[in-house]
């Protein structure tokens, strides 16, 4: 991390307290005021004078700020009614910012890349109830929706969703997100960097978007194998695929993986392999 701070920072708290609000639970909510960490981040997703940026959570504008001197474009996004004005105030000098409220959980990436007119570049402060929902909903979004995903989120979360597969922390949002991008944790940001401090650390992870999956598996049946797969981790494959498929032991032969491995030691090849067999043996035949 530098100590390169932005011009002209506006400290969440002093903005909030200027308005009579405050940080609320029910929506997650950590601001960020130490100043070195939103160029930090800006940076991290390589954001360019071209690039159309779509901000999950805005808050305040901390980010929202830097992003908007560096960006083509940005839609700030905030669920929070009573921040509405106070980011509009604060993004008001940045005619290329448009602020939106909304949940990012009902957002259609697709239709929101087509009125851009093309690919977003994504960043968001995520609050931690919502990580596995919000990174689902960027994986499952069709090709082209957005080409880079610049998440701040808290650390284990982010450490585990870019454990790659035959890593012993890869999972099922590990797996499948390896299927549809790159996924790289880049840096880690104290819990002092907040207030309210929260009782954990964070990370920046970014995710960079394949323009078709890194194996060749149909999608829903991969994500139905490691699924099953990683439902119960100390299972071995011949019983953890009894659920959905008919013949477990033939379906690892066929894909030549041993059938007593556990799924965390799958490369993303042998899922892809395991996936592409699956058809041949399904659930009760």
């Amino acid at each position: 991390m530098t100590d390169a701070t932005p011009l002209n920072h506006h400290d969440p708290r002093a903005v909030l307290r200027a308005h009579d609000l405050w940080a609320k639970k029910k929506f997650g909510q950590n601001f960020l005021v130490d100043p070195s960490v939103p160029p930090q981040i800006a940076m991290a997703g390589g954001v360019s004078a071209k690039d159309r940026v779509f901000e999950i959570g805005a808050g305040v504008g901390t980010l929202t700020r830097v992003l908007g001197s560096r960006a083509a474009s940005v839609t700030a996004l905030e669920i929070d009614r009573e921040l509405l004005p106070v980011l509009l105030a604060e993004t008001a000098a940045a005619p290329n910012i448009t602020v939106r409220e909304g949940d990012v959980r009902r957002i259609d990436w697709a239709a929101e890349a087509e009125a851009a007119g093309g690919p977003l570049l994504v960043y968001g402060n995520i609050p931690y109830n919502l990580s596995s929902e919000i990174v689902s909903g960027l994986l499952e979004a069709p090709v082209g929706s957005w080409s880079r995903a610049c998440l701040l989120l808290q650390r284990e979360f982010a450490q585990r969703v870019a454990a790659a597969p035959g890593e012993d922390a890869c999972g099922t949002l590990s797996a499948l997100a390896w299927l549809f991008s790159h996924p790289t944790m880049v840096f880690e940001v104290p819990a002092t960097a907040f207030h309210p401090v929260p009782q954990v650390d964070s990370a920046v992870l970014v995710l960079e978007r394949r323009a078709t999956p890194a194996v060749d598996a149909d999608p829903v049946i991969y994500r139905r194998l490691v699924k099953a797969l990683f439902a119960q981790r100390r299972k071995m494959a011949r019983k953890a695929l009894k659920p959905i498929c008919s013949d477990p032991e033939a379906l690892c032969a066929r894909a030549g993986v041993d059938a007593t491995r556990r799924g965390e030691t799958f490369t993303l090849q042998e899922l892809g392999a395991l996936a592409q067999a699956l058809p041949e043996f399904p659930p009760g035949a």
